[in-house]
């Protein structure tokens, strides 16, 4: 596929991670791999979700190295390369701070699977410990849960999500699901 397009569905579904309010601000980051490849494409620092636009994308190898593009990377990169390492079925990568999920993570040790849909499609999404944004320590957590072939997300405590997929629609609609699935889990509590 040509990088241009890619570029320009990243920032599509970026868009959408915002108008479904699993974003705000300049948080969060997105990437997709590069088919045949050993780069990827990554959302630039400080960029919106809301508002970006291919030049808000960077290309980057899987050590970091900026191939193409002028701005500054995400300093999630670590993960997002690791990620693709560890998973060759894996094509895109969301990183999002939604409320509910990410109320979830603060004390529990996994999403409550409460909808026949989560248990079907998300299967088990355990939530990491914290760590530094963007160090090693963090993308080591990260990538030691990817590396289950079954593992299509992670709640992050006091961080958010990762979802993964075969392609950006795919990591969009987990990460969709796995916020409903938060939603419904705080207000079956109610």
């Amino acid at each position: 596929m040509d990088i241009q397009l890619l570029k320009e569905e990243l920032v599509n579904i970026s868009r959408r991670c915002y108008d479904k309010n699993l974003i705000t601000a300049t948080g969060g980051n997105i990437s997709c791999r590069i088919p045949n490849s050993n780069q990827i494409l990554i959302k630039a620092s400080g960029s919106a979700f809301s508002d970006m636009t291919p030049s808000d994308v960077v290309l980057i190898n899987l050590d970091g190295n900026i191939v193409a593009g002028s701005k500054q990377i995400s300093k999630e990169w670590r993960f997002h390369a690791g990620i693709y390492k560890v998973r060759p079925d894996v094509n895109a990568v969301i990183h999002v701070h939604p409320p509910f999920a990410t109320a979830i993570a603060a004390n529990h040790d996994s999403l409550p699977m409460v909808t026949n849909h989560a248990k079907a499609y998300l299967k088990h999404v355990p939530t990491i410990g914290t760590a530094p944004s963007g160090s090693e320590e963090l993308a080591y957590m990260v990538i030691e849960q990817f590396k289950d072939p079954q593992r299509v997300g992670i709640l992050m405590k006091e961080h958010g999500i990762i979802t993964v997929g075969k392609d950006f629609y795919q990591a969009f609609y987990l990460a969709e699901m796995l916020e409903d699935t938060a939603k419904i889990a705080l207000f079956s509590k109610l």
